[in-house]
């Protein structure tokens, strides 16, 4: 790995704590019990063993927040990062936490964010957010210019998955042009998300549109393929570009230096 700076900031148990080098995952399934992603805090440990052990000294809780889980709030989700981090402490396991959430966009989604706030990642401007359309609609552009108008930086997660078969890269390279940023996703380096993603992602990632990529990690068992597609990401793109899109862009995301 490169060298990093270690920066001494608040984490989620408002103790100062210094983050040494290493990865940094920040879109993450971590909180236990939550949406899709772990099941118990055992789930968790074994988790972030297999990250640490990968390089990863943090992750960026982002579960779903959706119609399907209504429960998941801004303040609801700080609440459940900060139990999960002092779980962390208390069984002497030195791994950072920070609150975020992976926002479902849909048409009414600018009203939503007005009446229930902006959920951000690691009290950053950055939003991530994700959609599932089969055609491009026009509401998806008018939220990503209401949120850059609002001083929010936008984040599509794993544009590369979104299941349309015509001009899907045209689309996102209007949002780039946007000022919207891309998060890849590992696993669809491995083939595991299809043949459109496989070939989308690598060509996303030859044409240096991506600022992150991630794990997007859900449950322990899931993680293997996810690594591989990182171990694919440093073979075929080299480990500087994998070292920028983990450790040097979610660093300048979580201390606010873009």
């Amino acid at each position: 790995m490169g060298g990093p700076r270690t920066h001494t900031v608040t984490c989620m148990s408002d103790e100062p704590s210094t983050i040494p080098p290493g990865r940094i995952d920040i879109h993450s399934h971590m909180l236990p019990d939550i949406d899709d992603g772990c099941r118990g805090i055992e789930e968790c440990v074994e988790s972030i063993t297999a990250l640490q052990h990968e390089g990863f000294v943090g992750s960026i809780c982002t579960p779903h927040i959706s119609k399907l889980y209504p429960a998941n709030t801004v303040e609801q989700i700080r609440h459940w990062t900060r139990d999960l981090a002092d779980r962390l402490v208390e069984r002497r396991i030195d791994y950072q936490l920070w609150s975020g959430a992976e926002v479902r966009l849909f048409p009414q989604v600018v009203d939503w964010m007005k009446n229930a706030g902006v959920p951000t990642l690691a009290d950053s401007k950055c939003v991530l957010v994700d959609m599932w359309v089969d055609r491009w609609p026009r509401w998806v552009n008018r939220a990503m210019d209401w949120l850059l108008e609002e001083g929010y930086q936008p984040i599509l997660a794993h544009p590369e998955r979104i299941n349309i078969k015509r001009k899907l890269k045209q689309r996102l390279i209007e949002l780039v042009d946007q000022g919207v940023w891309l998060q890849g996703n590992f696993r669809c380096m491995t083939g595991e998300d299809g043949p459109l993603a496989d070939t989308m992602v690598r060509q996303l990632l030859a044409e240096d549109r991506y600022t992150f990529m991630s794990l997007d990690m859900h449950r322990p068992g899931d993680l293997t393929i996810r690594i591989d597609g990182m171990d694919m990401t440093a073979s075929e793109n080299g480990q500087r570009v994998l070292d920028r899109l983990t450790i040097e862009n979610p660093r300048k995301l979580i201390f606010q230096e873009f």
